[in-house]
C-alpha cells in the first residue's frame, strides 16, 4: 500500500476511544458523601494515569484522606498495569459486550508486588520516550531518534497528551520509517500479549525474499495455539481490530502501531 495512505489509516486508529466509567472502590468511599460514576471517552493511545489528575479531583470528597496512598486502578480483581495503553489493557481483559469499560478506582493498599508506581506525570512521559527509543533501536538501529531536537520529544509527548495526531504525527512520521517501494525496517517492534506472558522476538519485515505475515509470528510466539489447529479458539486483537492472518506483519506495524510505534497484538483463548 503506498505511504501516502497511512497517515488516513493511522488517523482512524488515532481517533479511536473507549468509553470507561469509574468508580471509587466500595470500601474507600464516604457514605456520607458517595461520589457516583465519572465518565470518560480515553483514547487507545493513551495511558490511565494521564487521567489521575481528574480522577483525584472527582473522588477526593468521597475518599477518607487519612488512609490516602497512591491512586491505582483495576478491573474484575486485577490491577491495570498503567505502563500499557488503555487500548491493549481493554483488548487483554474485555470485549464489545463490557462498554462502558466499568474500571474501579484506589486509593488505598496500593499494590507495590503488581504494579509500578506512578507518582506524577514526567514518569509517565519517560515511559513513553523510552519505549519509542526501544522501537526505533529495533527499526532503525536508534539512528532516528537519537538525531532529534529535544523539542522533537517534547512534540511527541505533547501530541500524545493532548490527544493532536497532526502535532504527533509531524515527527512520528520519520521514526516510522514508512516508504513507498518497502519497509526498511530492520526488526519490526512488536508484542504479544497472552494471558499474563508478553511475548518479544525480532521479526523482521521479509524472510527469504517473502513478506513476514501475521500467522507466521504467531506460529513462531504461540505454537500451542497457531500450530495445532486451535487458531480458530483464538481471538487476535490490535486496536480491537480482528486482522486477517495473511497479512503482513509489515502493514500492520506501519497502520496499526500504537502511538509508541510497537506493534501491540493481543491473543484471547
Amino acid at each position: 500500500m503506498s505511504s501516502e495512505f497511512v497517515p488516513s489509516i493511522k488517523k482512524k486508529i488515532w481517533e479511536g476511544k473507549i468509553p470507561v466509567s469509574f468508580q471509587l472502590a466500595a470500601l474507600e468511599v464516604n457514605q456520607s458523601n458517595d461520589p457516583g460514576l465519572l465518565y470518560m471517552m480515553l483514547p487507545r493511545n493513551a495511558y490511565l494515569t494521564m487521567f489521575s489528575d481528574m480522577t483525584k479531583n472527582f473522588f477526593q470528597l468521597s475518599m477518607d484522606l487519612s488512609k490516602k496512598d497512591e491512586l491505582w486502578f483495576e478491573f474484575n480483581g486485577k490491577p491495570l498495569r498503567w505502563h500499557y495503553p488503555c487500548g491493549v489493557l481493554f483488548d487483554m481483559l474485555c470485549d464489545k459486550t463490557d462498554l462502558p469499560w466499568n474500571v474501579t478506582v484506589h486509593f488505598q493498599n496500593f499494590p507495590d508486588d503488581v504494579l509500578i508506581r506512578c507518582p506524577c506525570e514526567e514518569v509517565i512521559e519517560s515511559h513513553f520516550m523510552t519505549m519509542l527509543k526501544e522501537a526505533d533501536q529495533l527499526r532503525n538501529k536508534g539512528s532516528v531518534i537519537s538525531n532529534m531536537s529535544k523539542n522533537q520529544h517534547k512534540q511527541l509527548w505533547h501530541g500524545l497528551k493532548t490527544d493532536s495526531f497532526d502535532e504527533f504525527w509531524g515527527v512520528d512520521k520519520e521514526l516510522m520509517n514508512i516508504s513507498e517501494q518497502q519497509d526498511t525496517s530492520k526488526f519490526i517492534p512488536l508484542r504479544i500479549y497472552y494471558q499474563s506472558h508478553v511475548i518479544q522476538k525480532l521479526f523482521p519485515p521479509t524472510s527469504d525474499g517473502s513478506a513476514v505475515i501475521l500467522k507466521n509470528v504467531l506460529s513462531v510466539c504461540l505454537p500451542e495455539i497457531f500450530c495445532k489447529n486451535l487458531s480458530q479458539q483464538a481471538e487476535v486483537l490490535v486496536h480491537g481490530v480482528k486482522p486477517p492472518m495473511c497479512i503482513p506483519l509489515s502493514w500492520l506495524s506501519q497502520n496499526l502501531s500504537y502511538a509508541d510505534n510497537f506493534l501491540h497484538i493481543c491473543v484471547r483463548t
